[in-house]
């Protein structure tokens, strides 16, 4: 395939702190159920938590998801039999009175969330703010990482799942201390969150990607949305892919070209696979045809991807390329981009400017089907590995 001329390569890490759960291990349904807990009206306005729950934003509950069997439930009483209690108690610290305070129980094999969800709703007056928090983290338990000097939290908002922004990495390196915490919401939103129908506003857990998560404590107050000012700038979309929505899903499709063996698409917080790479000369394709034809002359592209440590760095890395392909079947790809250098479990962008020059006789303006090429690139074989893809989008 011809590689097309004028590509001008950047690589955007999402975040201080990294990104997130898109690169579950397995597919984890996310809050998926409003719970009936409740602890009275509170707040007004962008206000989830301040002393007591504001039910504007909905009620408490926890997902409990099992890793061994994939399976899952929602829960909705503080004190249970399960693996997450949760209670609005008194702290002893300035500034702060009821408090919600989080105790994760011994299943190490379970991944859970405390969230709080209702029917969607639409919070595009919140676009250009922030989502804070106070945090105050009691015992690590098995979540310290001592390398790091840290545990890590996951903080998410959801626009019903699988429709989600990406994991916002939040890490705690002492304990019985409050700590302040602010995310922005255009950051969420380019992580994948659609702001016109949120029905999870707020959810946290510890991170399992960066420890476990039995014997972990911690205490949460002032959770809110707070408006900015303003207003949010987007360019024209030509072509745009989230990820979120099982007919999303279908629009893709795995094209093996050599040597790898048969895997499946799933959903994560973005689409995610898990290739079995065979040999060091392996090369797939994540390619979808387009119901109408897109011009892509003098164009922008961005897509976002995240994989997991084992293929990235000196001896697990690959790379991998945009390519698309016009009406008469001729292929353009861009430039290869490499793993290398970069680190595993994070999310980073990638923006390509697509140019005006194409060789191989390509038609630009009459592109028909898109993909993500991956290549071995000659790393050692049976590098296992998942990758995820989010939020390709094309624009003026």
């Amino acid at each position: 395939m011809t590689r097309s001329s004028g590509i001008l390569i950047v690589s955007l890490l999402l975040g201080a702190c990294g990104g997130g759960g898109g690169g579950d291990a397995t597919p984890i349904p996310a809050s998926s159920a409003a719970s009936s807990s409740s602890v009275g009206m509170c707040g007004t306005g962008g206000v989830i938590f301040e002393s007591c729950l504001n039910t504007e934003w909905g009620n408490f509950g926890i997902w409990e998801h099992n890793i061994e069997t994939n399976q899952g439930q929602s829960y909705k009483t503080e004190t249970n039999s399960s693996n997450v209690q949760w209670a609005i108690v008194d702290s002893p610290s300035a500034g702060h009175g009821k408090v919600i305070e989080v105790s994760y129980g011994g299943k190490a094999n379970y991944v859970s969330q405390l969230y709080v969800n209702r029917e969607p709703v639409d919070r595009s007056e919140f676009a250009t703010g922030k989502l804070s928090f106070d945090v105050n983290v009691l015992d690590f338990g098995d979540a310290y990482d001592r390398n790091k000097g840290s545990m890590q939290f996951e903080v998410v908002v959801e626009c019903k799942w699988p429709c989600t922004s990406h994991s916002v990495k939040v890490p705690v390196s002492v304990l019985n201390q409050w700590q302040p915490v602010e995310l922005s919401i255009a950051e969420l939103v380019r992580g994948g969150l659609y702001l016109k129908s949120v029905d999870t506003g707020f959810f946290i857990r510890p991170s399992f990607e960066d420890g476990l998560q039995t014997g972990v404590k911690f205490q949460l107050d002032n959770i809110k949305w707070v408006k900015g000012t303003g207003s949010v700038s987007v360019p024209k979309e030509i072509f745009w892919e989230h990820f979120d929505s099982e007919a999303a899903l279908k629009r893709w499709a795995v094209v093996n070209y050599t040597g790898m063996s048969p895997f499946s698409l799933y959903l994560t917080q973005g689409l995610s696979f898990y290739p079995v790479w065979q040999t060091d000369y392996d090369h797939f394709a994540v390619e979808t045809n387009l119901p109408n034809a897109i011009n892509i002359k003098n164009k922008k592209a961005k897509f976002q991807i995240k994989l997991q440590p084992s293929l990235v760095g000196v001896e697990g890395n690959i790379e991998f390329s945009l390519a698309a392909t016009d009406g008469n079947g001729r292929t353009v790809e861009t430039d290869l981009y490499t793993t290398q250098g970069m680190h595993g479990n994070q999310w980073y962008q990638i923006e390509t400017a697509l140019g005006g020059n194409f060789g191989n006789n390509f038609n630009p303006a009459d592109v028909r089907a898109l993909a993500l090429h991956f290549y071995a690139n000659n790393k050692p074989r049976y590098y296992f590995g998942q990758i995820t893809i989010d939020t390709i989008l094309i624009t003026e």
